[in-house]
């Protein structure tokens, strides 16, 4: 290895300080919200010409994210050629919003739920054909199952992906399958879709999920479904602890607390 000699002139750099409105793509950004909120405050609908004069912007940039806007499904035109805020748009506030009751709706459910099982918890939505955590608790022993906010899993490999899958018709179900396949991640991951359907029929009689060390080893984790108003589930919750503790018949005794858990986050997101 080449060392670098002690004398040698430090070299210097001169540094641009740099703001947010100094980066390009954070003032589109910028100027994005801002037609977004022009748009949202004109039940009506507006012009391309009264947005741009609003937002102080000329026409063709407006044009432009406006445009960008509608292709994705985020604007619709009226048929006076006026913009509106669309329904994409307002389903995605509501699921962000959707997502964060049930977050302080089962944050202190969850502490109790680590405190009596002294194992992982883990609160988990469907999102684009997998299975991510919204929400954590990691148990307080020294060697436990590690997770973090954001993380992403397979849907037919996890207690909580199994349990979410039970929550969509079959041919949404199949059609996961095509997209996503059934990848092998660890000799006891279900890998065809007939295994699959037959765990699915067991999690539904049964109430909850159990990963058999199928995402990864010497992990066993369980699941089960927390529902929304009209009875559909909105989200899932896990325990998951390391197999020397986690047995098989230790996960089953888990169960009757999880699912009270999960009854809990229910009425109180429903009531």
């Amino acid at each position: 290895m080449k060392q670098q000699a002690y004398n040698q002139k430090p070299r210097t750099e001169t540094v641009k300080k740099r703001t947010p409105r100094n980066e390009s793509g954070v003032l589109v950004l910028h100027k994005t919200l801002d037609i977004l909120e022009a748009i949202k405050n004109s039940p009506t609908g507006v012009s391309l010409a009264d947005l741009a004069r609003s937002v102080h912007m000329p026409k063709p940039t407006a044009y432009r994210i406006t445009a960008t806007l509608e292709s994705r499904g985020y604007l619709d035109r009226t048929s006076e050629g006026c913009y509106q805020v669309s329904r994409k748009l307002f389903e995605l506030q509501r699921t962000a919003t959707d997502e964060q009751v049930v977050i302080r709706a089962a944050h202190p459910i969850m502490e109790r739920l680590v405190e009596s099982c002294q194992e992982t918890v883990n609160l988990g939505v469907l999102d684009a054909g997998e299975v991510v955590v919204i929400n954590t608790i990691e148990s307080p022993q020294g060697i436990r199952m590690a997770s973090k906010i954001g993380n992403r899993r397979y849907l037919h490999s996890t207690a909580l992906g199994k349990v979410l899958l039970t929550g969509l018709p079959e041919r949404e179900v199949l059609r996961l399958i095509r997209v996503k396949g059934l990848p092998r991640l660890t000799p006891n991951t279900l890998t065809t879709p007939s295994a699959l359907k037959d765990e699915l029929e067991l999690v539904r009689e049964r109430g909850y999920s159990i990963d058999n060390e199928e995402n990864e080893a010497n992990g066993r984790c369980l699941a089960a479904p927390i529902f929304g108003p009209y009875g559909r589930m909105v989200a899932a919750l896990s325990v998951s602890g390391p197999t020397f503790r986690m047995t098989v018949e230790h996960a089953h005794s888990v169960a009757p607390q999880l699912l009270d858990a999960c009854r809990s986050i229910t009425q109180a997101i429903t009531s």
